[in-house]
């Protein structure tokens, strides 16, 4: 069953079985294996069982190899799609024309076939309500990307309700444009990271090997010791583990969101308000809390706001923040039900704006509910230009959240890149003690 389930995943990343492929494949790397093993002077015992080590952990391999080029090449589809659709789109300002236009950059593949059956289901449904929302949803579960969303959304705001809508796409251009600036660096980032960790293992087993040339000199063979060949054989195994264990730590998707982090932190959230009233007895706990928390706020708050910045589009504020909790994400659901209630206890008060996450302490926050006030009172400067500046201010907020949130995701790499070399100076340590063993018999 694990083996078929390995195979539908390839199948699915686009691997192509071809079995002279796999031959050479699976030889040159036993020859490599070979290599290695003479190298260190691992007995034949030995070198078949790093052989089959090899040869079992080869096609876990391939998957984290062609899940890379999957998920690149997703990523690449979406970036291009999302491009074409709002330079498309603020030219036609109707989502079928706009996507007749976007479907000729796909010749074929999986983004092609998408934006295919949106395209025949506006054409050929009519008894159903929200047509043009039910197609574009066939592209946005292809590829469940929160951005895809929030495009698909607006333009079908503003083919409903019309109103002036350049700038704001623009300005969501620009937001599409420092995702994928983000995404590019983390892939440099995550190949430099990867070499990284496979430099650290081959130092590691180079720097071992000077042992062995140390030994030779003194005529005292302590590859040969069964302890030696024992402990090279698990070193050389842990080391493919661990770069197996980087490499797909390091293989991501860029579309999808970690819903399991959010949980974590709403079930942190819950913990926090019912003992933020007892601070004496919790004191430490809730600090450490309060800064993980404010962290995730951080991140999680600019798309709500994104959201709100679209609804303003043809909403007040008070409404826009009343339909933003159906979709909003779920760290902030809770802050934002208790939002909606002082809202209609008190709608013209300021006091709901000021206490919307405040316990947290957010400039960034302060000053955006400062300005949902003053434009739900009418003040300030023209409605359509506050809407800009929130949404400016919102890519700001996004740039610098999503920033956080990819250097979240590549953190624990320095465990593995230290690891070869915790493997290696054990094996050094052994060997030495072999060394000296050994030499201390020879010379009694």
């Amino acid at each position: 069953m694990r083996r078929k389930k390995l195979s539908d995943e390839l199948v699915k990343y686009g691997y192509v079985f071809s079995l002279p492929k796999m031959i050479i494949t699976y030889l040159l790397m036993v020859a490599i294996t070979i290599l290695v093993g003479l190298f260190f002077q691992l007995n034949t015992g030995f070198i078949i069982a790093l052989c089959v080590s090899v040869i079992l952990m080869l096609p876990l391999y391939i998957r984290n190899y062609n899940y890379n080029r999957y998920e690149q090449q997703r990523f690449s589809d979406v970036n291009v799609y999302m491009e074409q659709f709002m330079y498309s789109f603020m030219k036609t300002g109707k989502v079928l024309s706009t996507l007749n236009d976007v479907r000729e950059l796909f010749p074929s593949g999986k983004m092609r076939d998408a934006i295919d059956k949106a395209i025949k289901h506006i054409k050929e449904t009519y008894a159903e309500n929200d047509v043009e929302a039910n197609a574009l949803n066939l592209v946005e579960k292809e590829y469940q990307y929160e951005g895809l969303k929030t495009m698909h959304g607006f333009a079908l705001s503003v083919e409903s309700n019309g109103g002036a809508y350049i700038a704001c796409m623009q300005l969501i251009l620009e937001a599409r444009r420092m995702w994928a600036d983000r995404v590019y660096e983390q892939m440099k980032v995550r190949k430099h990271q990867r070499a990284l960790v496979l430099m650290s293992i081959i130092t590691s087993l180079l720097l071992c090997s000077v042992l062995y040339y140390m030994s030779d000199k003194m005529d005292i063979s302590v590859g040969s010791q069964t302890l030696s060949q024992l402990i090279t054989f698990a070193v050389l195994f842990l080391d493919m583990w661990i770069y197996y264990l980087a490499d797909k730590k390091l293989s991501v998707d860029f579309l999808v969101e970690d819903t399991k982090d959010e949980e974590i932190m709403v079930a942190k959230y819950k913990r926090f308000v019912k003992y933020k009233e007892k601070p004496s007895s919790h004191y430490i706990s809730l600090k450490i809390t309060r800064k993980q928390l404010t962290r995730a706020f951080e991140k999680e708050f600019p798309r709500w706001l994104l959201q709100v910045s679209l609804l303003l589009q043809s909403e007040n504020v008070q409404v826009a923040i009343f339909k933003s909790l159906k979709d909003a994400p779920l760290l902030m659901k809770e802050e934002l039900g208790k939002l909606i209630i002082d809202l209609k206890s008190n709608p013209t008060s300021m006091k709901p704006y000021n206490d919307f996450l405040s316990d947290f302490n957010m400039p960034e926050v302060r000053s955006a509910m400062k300005m949902l006030f003053s434009l739900s009172e009418g003040r300030g400067a023209n409605a359509s230009d506050q809407i800009e500046d929130i949404i400016r201010r919102n890519q700001q907020m996004m740039n610098k959240a999503e920033k956080l949130r990819m250097e979240d995701t590549a953190s624990g790499m320095y465990v593995l890149f230290l690891a070869p070399q915790l493997t290696g100076g054990c094996k050094l340590i052994v060997d030495m003690v072999l060394l000296l063993v050994c030499y201390m018999g020879k010379v009694i």
